[in-house]
Parts: C-alpha cells; sequence; structure tokens
C-alpha cells in the first residue's frame, strides 16, 4: 500500500488525480479560464469584428456631420444645431464601445496565447501585453479612437496661404478631428485577415507546427493569389479615403477651383495614384500638397501591389504548366522530324542525281559540300539545338537518335565515292585504247 501510494496516479489523500479530459484537438483543451483556444479564438474575432463596425460606423457618422455643417451654409461659425449634436453623441457612443471591444480583443488575444502554453503576466494588463508583443498595436488602436467631432468644443486653426498671405486657410476642428478619424480605416486590411482566418483551426496548427505566424501581412500576401478581387476592394478604399482628405484640406481655400467637388478631388487622386500626373488639377493649399505627397507614396506601392497581383494571378500552377510544356515538346519534336525527314530527302536526290550522273559519264558532286545538302543541315543542327534546350531527359534518347542522319549521310557519300573510283579507272582504260574518246 506504501508504495502504491507514491504512484503518479495517487494524490497524498490516496484519491486518484483525475487526467485532463480532452474534448477533441489539442485545440480543444481548457485552461484555467474555462475556454478552450477555440473558443478563445472565436472570442477574438467576434470582438475584433465589432470593434472596427464600431469604429467605421463612428467614422461615417462623423462624416456626414461634417457634411450638414459645411453644406447647412453655417460656414466657419461653426455652429452645432440639434441634429448635428445628437450625431456626433453617437459618434462619442460608438467610440465608447469601440473601445471596450478593443480591450475585450486585447484580453481575448493574451489568452489565446496562454491556451498555447506561453507563460504571461496574469490579467489583462501593460505587462502582459509588452510580454505578448502587443503593446504597440494596443496603443495605435487606442490612440486612433481619440480623434473624433466632440459636441459644444469648437475652435479654428488658420494657415497661411502660399499665394495670398492675407487670406488664411482656415479650418474648423470638426473638419481636423474628422480627417484624423480616417486613421481607422487602417483597421480594414486587418479586419480581413480576422474574416479569412475564422473558422481555420488546421491553419493554426499547421502554422506552429512550421513556425509560421498568422498575421495580417501573411493574409494579406495570400489574398493575392487566393481573392484579389479583396485586395482591389481595399485599394479602392484607400483612394475614397485619399480623395476625401483632399477635399478636407481644399475646400475650405478661399480662392478654390476645382477641387471644391469630391469628384474632382478623386479624379486628381486616382491620376496621382497611377503616376499619370496631367497637372490640370493641383492642390492650392499647404495642406493639400502634404496629402497629395502622401497620395502619391500610395500610388508607387499600389500600382506594385497590383502588378504583383495581375502576376500571381496569371501566373499557371502545375498542372496547367506541364500541359504547356507537353505542347512545346510535341512542337519540338515535330520540327525536329522534319529537319531530319527533309535532310534524308536532299541526301537521296542528290545520291540519285550522282547516280545518274556517273551513268552519263559525268563527275558527281560531293554530299557535303553540296550548297542545298548544306543549307538543310544547317537548318537541322539549329533544329537539334532548340530540342536539347526544350526537351525533357525523357526525349534526349529521340534528339541522340536523330543525330545518327550526319552519319548515315556520310556513309551515303562514301558508297558513292567508291562507286566513282570503280568506274573511272575503266573510263581510264578505253581513253587509252580510243584517243578519240
Amino acid at each position: 500500500a506504501a508504495a502504491s501510494e507514491k504512484t503518479p496516479l495517487l494524490a497524498s489523500d490516496g484519491k486518484k488525480v483525475e487526467p485532463v479530459k480532452r474534448k477533441g484537438p489539442v485545440l480543444s483543451v481548457e485552461n484555467e479560464t474555462g475556454f478552450t483556444q477555440n473558443e478563445w479564438r472565436k472570442r477574438k474575432t467576434l470582438y475584433f469584428i465589432c470593434y472596427c463596425l464600431s469604429a467605421i460606423v463612428g467614422l461615417i457618422i462623423a462624416v456626414i456631420v461634417n457634411e450638414a455643417l459645411w453644406y447647412s451654409a453655417v460656414g466657419f461659425d461653426t455652429m452645432d444645431n440639434g441634429i448635428t449634436t445628437g450625431l456626433k453623441i453617437m459618434v462619442f457612443v460608438s467610440s465608447f464601445f469601440a473601445t471596450v471591444f478593443v480591450f475585450l480583443y486585447y484580453d481575448a488575444l493574451i489568452n489565446v496565447q496562454r491556451s498555447q502554453g506561453v507563460e504571461l503576466t496574469a490579467g489583462m494588463n501593460m505587462m502582459a501585453l509588452y510580454e505578448s508583443r502587443h503593446l504597440w498595436m494596443f496603443l495605435w488602436d487606442a490612440f486612433i479612437l481619440i480623434p473624433q467631432p466632440f459636441p459644444f468644443v469648437h475652435f479654428t486653426v488658420c494657415m497661411p496661404d502660399l499665394h495670398h498671405l492675407d487670406e488664411p486657410t482656415c479650418y474648423t476642428s470638426d473638419n481636423i478631428w474628422v480627417a484624423l478619424m480616417f486613421l481607422r480605416v487602417t483597421l480594414l486590411p486587418r479586419l480581413v485577415a480576422e474574416l479569412m482566418l475564422r473558422g481555420k483551426d488546421m491553419a493554426h496548427v499547421m502554422a506552429r507546427l512550421g513556425n509560421v505566424e498568422l498575421n495580417t501581412w501573411f493574409v494579406m500576401r495570400a489574398l493575392f493569389i487566393a481573392n484579389f478581387g479583396a485586395v482591389l476592394a481595399l485599394i479602392g478604399s484607400a483612394i475614397m479615403t485619399a480623395a476625401y482628405l483632399v477635399l478636407l484640406a481644399e475646400r475650405p481655400y478661399p480662392h478654390v477651383d476645382n477641387l471644391a467637388d469630391f469628384d474632382a478631388c478623386l479624379w486628381m487622386t486616382i491620376i496621382t495614384m497611377t503616376t499619370v500626373g496631367y497637372g490640370d488639377v493641383v492642390a492650392q493649399t499647404r495642406m493639400g500638397r502634404f496629402v497629395s505627397c502622401i497620395v502619391a507614396c500610395m500610388g508607387v506601392v499600389t500600382v506594385s501591389l497590383i502588378i504583383n497581383g495581375v502576376v500571381a494571378r496569371m501566373k499557371m500552377d502545375p498542372r496547367e504548366q506541364r500541359i504547356i510544356d507537353w505542347i512545346d515538346k510535341s512542337s519540338v519534336k515535330t520540327q525536329l522530324r522534319n529537319a531530319a525527314s527533309h535532310v534524308i530527302q536532299v541526301a537521296v536526290r542528290q545520291y540519285n542525281a550522282n547516280c545518274q550522273i556517273l551513268r552519263d559519264g559525268g563527275e558527281p558532286k560531293r554530299l557535303r559540300v553540296h550548297p542545298r545538302i548544306r543549307t538543310v543541315l544547317t537548318e537541322f543542327r539549329w533544329a537539334k539545338r532548340e530540342a536539347s534546350a526544350g526537351i525533357g531527359d525523357a526525349d534526349v534518347n529521340m534528339a541522340d537518335a536523330v543525330e545518327n542522319i550526319q552519319e548515315r549521310v556520310a556513309r551515303l557519300e562514301k558508297m558513292i565515292e567508291e562507286i566513282h573510283h570503280s568506274i573511272v579507272p575503266r573510263r581510264t582504260g578505253s581513253r587509252g585504247t580510243n584517243p578519240d574518246l
């Protein structure tokens, strides 16, 4: 009994220690929180979707508030009415819910790592975020939720004009806050990544086995091949965002001409991002030129992404490439056979012609120095080189067999020379007896 109490399956009080009950795969093992790794991943994705929706809804409402204030002829007085004040409160409420979902998202993200066996500080705090390498991303998510058009808060920022020093360009607080709120657009690639990895439990298992981190950059690279339409949608959202930022920067300009409308700003943004630059519409303010510089840098990246995406989509898979290789090999074989048969035909014709010349008592022509023979042999050599460069190992024997055509031509030439030497002595002897011949 004393020996049995020392076994690992018995506790100090003699009771059995129940092993961990697995519900399925390793990802289904419960941790100290009572949730499995799969459940924490689902919660993480759900919290991030709610966070993005709350942030984007707040951005849309803020744009509506800004446009309502501008087109209601309030102008630079920044006087709110009941509708705009209510909308600003809705923006604040949406930002509050987004902040709550941010904390829940990072708490679930930390618990996912704990369920994987990573030792982290207890709770959801700065130290746990730092140990899990998510601190800077958490600070960024918290920062982009701060800018918003606050109700009953109004101020104006004036910047000197480039062309009219006596008429500065003034921006209201609503314009500034709405422009800064477009930092929330950076959430869209991460949202696409979360949706792509939703329910892909085995993908996480394979990533851990291969020591690969399933992050946003990994998913975006995979989208170039799997779903290029999503990448184009993200690029389109970036273009629309940049066009509206140009509108916010140029519309308060006292001498604004073309860039007072969104369609003109969209035209300038597309022309700038595609590096065309017609120059018919240009920014006139300092902030407008600053935004145009950012748009130009975005254009270089966007064009490269589109080119890489098109190349990835146009690239054939191994099955399609095997079909193309087979077609190329068949074409090369046909060309090589045609060249070889052409050599044989010309050689046989010249051999028959030499035989006829010998019967007529003339001097036969050597096959190797005959112009026609040399031409077809040159064509055959070029076809053989193309075959050697284009065909695979399975077809090398066929190419080696075709090389014997030159040896056969040499044997035909030797036979013609032997026939010639056998005929010439008899003709010489007959000339000695009859000088007239």
